[in-house]
C-alpha cells in the first residue's frame, strides 16, 4: 500500500484491523465484468484495507480496485 497521510494531521497513517464484531470481513461489492454471476446480478467481492492515524484516531479504508 502507499505512502497515505492524515489530512487533519500530515502524519502518516498505519495498517490497522477493522471488524465488525462476528460478521467476517470488510469488503466492498464491485462490478463483474461477465459472467453467469454477472447476469445473475452479483457483485466481486473487493477486501479493503483499514489505516489509522496515530495522532487523532482518524481512520479510512481503502478498496484495491484493479485499474
Amino acid at each position: 500500500m502507499s505512502d497515505h497521510r492524515c489530512p487533519d494531521c500530515d502524519v502518516e497513517m498505519e495498517t490497522t484491523t477493522a471488524t465488525a464484531e462476528g460478521v467476517g470481513d470488510i469488503y466492498v461489492e464491485t462490478e463483474r465484468e461477465d459472467g453467469i454471476l454477472k447476469r445473475l446480478g452479483v457483485g466481486s467481492r473487493t477486501p479493503l484495507t483499514a489505516l489509522l492515524c496515530p495522532e487523532c484516531g482518524l481512520t479510512r479504508f481503502y478498496a484495491d480496485i484493479p485499474e
